[in-house]
């Protein structure tokens, strides 16, 4: 039925039962129906609460509840990107006032013919434009970010109603449809002007540790930070290292040392005047540390590390393999080695978002469901031959295996029955486990994770250049 044919027929049946139609809907004397009227109403209020509370969280910046972080739902990663604000405001406060004037609007009871049609072709405009919105922002959330905002889904959902109830009603003559179509995708496509033209906002944030690391509470309670600056590695690591060597390559590399400390005395006998040669019994040089969290120090010969134990600049990540942000991360951290070479080595520690290995994570994921298996099995191939390590941390990264092809790739970079023996210990589970004691020290929360001499930043870093420069200002 046409839209001309359509009006007079309900405003001849209303003129029967004026009183009950307005008592049902302002809407329905319009002809738009009261099912509809109710549809139309329901959908802005919901957009406009989920919106509210949107824009709640990012003004006071508090976590959206139920939508944490590295999962294909992430509300905070979409929340924080470069889509989420336009001119600096977020952009669930425009869709709060613009539902805020389809329910104002909804809801008011025009006097006379004119004013009526001024009425819906406003609620024709604010509500087109907020379906055209919708689509802009779940297109942005699929194709740009690849992740979704369970909240922002709601409220776009409703959006899409609201516009195809009018849409399918049509309360307007075709002409002013089109004048309101037209207006409402220009609205959105300046939005996304304005969006495209902004500077995007970083995607971590920078955390100043001057006081010191965070004090961590063991299960009983009591603060367990009696293990001053230094961080040790767990206690089984230093017997399954030295299970791995035969114990003629051990002995032989003693006498090595040993012999070599000697002809160097004869070479050069002022050495032992200074007090230069460490002879049997005697303690070695301090190792090589890495400085974190305003004093915590990770020797580097002993943690999972890219690159050379005496590098110029060193700093330690904390991350998952199975956590997107992480891996964009990597791809940055990548291209910044590239560029300092043999200068800068990483500490890298993954802490699972698994609750299994992570006592942190109250909830697992089903995308983290095997954190804590590949990252046991990135810890044994650096136990069994940590020139390799680099090369199966990339491997992890790069390919995003699950842990039975994870498990074969390894095998065939280092040896099998070293990794299975590895893998039957200890070692991999003890290393989790102060992987994430100091992931608590670091104020635990999202993750990637660097940490500094001074400061940590939490979240991801995808631009190599930002990277670089992080790097730079830090070390």
């Amino acid at each position: 039925m046409s839209t001309a044919n359509f009006l007079p027929s309900v405003q001849s049946h209303l003129a029967s039962r004026p009183s009950a139609a307005r008592a049902v809907a302002p809407g329905a004397a319009a002809g738009i129906g009261t099912v509809a009227w109710w549809t139309m109403l329901l959908s802005s209020a919901v957009a406009m609460l989920t919106s509210g509370y949107l824009a709640w969280s990012s003004l006071t910046s508090s976590p959206v509840a139920g939508c944490s972080g590295g999962s294909v739902f992430d509300c905070s990663h979409v929340l924080h990107s470069r889509w989420s604000s336009v001119l600096s405001v977020p952009v669930s406060i425009p869709a709060v006032v613009t539902h805020a004037v389809v329910l104002s609007l909804l809801l008011s009871r025009p006097p006379t013919d004119s004013m009526q049609s001024v009425r819906w072709n406003a609620v024709g405009l604010t509500s087109l434009t907020a379906g055209a919105a919708a689509i802009w922002f779940v297109g942005l959330q699929i194709f740009a970010l690849g992740q979704l905002c369970p909240y922002c889904l709601v409220a776009h959902a409703a959006g899409l109603v609201l516009a195809g109830v009018f849409l399918w009603r049509l309360p307007i003559t075709g002409r002013a449809l089109r004048w309101n179509a037209s207006a409402a995708v220009l609205s959105v496509a300046a939005l996304a002007a304005l969006q495209l033209g902004t500077e995007p906002p970083p995607t971590y944030e920078v955390i100043d540790h001057a006081d010191g690391p965070a004090a961590v509470e063991s299960s009983t309670g009591a603060v367990n930070d009696a293990e001053g600056d230094l961080f040790a590695p767990p206690a089984s690591a230093t017997t399954q290292t030295s299970s791995i060597q035969p114990a003629a390559a051990v002995w032989v590399a003693d006498w090595t040392t040993e012999l070599t400390g000697a002809l160097t005395a004869i070479a050069n006998p002022a050495m032992l005047l200074g007090g230069q040669v460490t002879g049997p019994g005697q303690s070695e040089p301090q190792r090589t540390t890495a400085s974190v969290l305003g004093g915590v120090k990770l020797a580097t010969t002993e943690w999972p590390l890219i690159g050379k134990p005496d590098a110029e600049m060193v700093f330690v990540e904390l991350f998952d393999y199975t956590c997107p942000h992480c891996q964009q991360t990597h791809r940055s951290l990548s291209e910044a080695k590239k560029h300092f070479g043999d200068r800068l080595a990483v500490i890298t520690l993954p802490v699972p978002l698994d609750g299994k290995c992570n006592p942190t994570i109250r909830s697992t994921h089903a995308s983290h469901q095997e954190a804590c298996e590949i990252a046991k099995l990135a810890i044994a191939v650096w136990t069994v031959d940590k020139d390799k390590f680099a090369q199966f941390h990339d491997y992890l990264f790069e390919s995003t295996p699950n842990h039975v092809t994870a498990k074969s790739k390894a095998a065939t970079i280092v040896d099998r029955d070293e990794l299975e023996k590895v893998l039957r210990g200890p070692v991999p589970a003890d290393y989790l486990q102060r992987h994430v004691a100091l992931y608590q020290k670091a104020g635990a929360g999202k993750i990637p994770k660097l940490l500094f001499p001074k400061t940590s930043t939490v979240g991801a870093v995808g631009s190599p250049q930002t990277m670089i420069q992080l790097i730079q200002q830090n070390l």
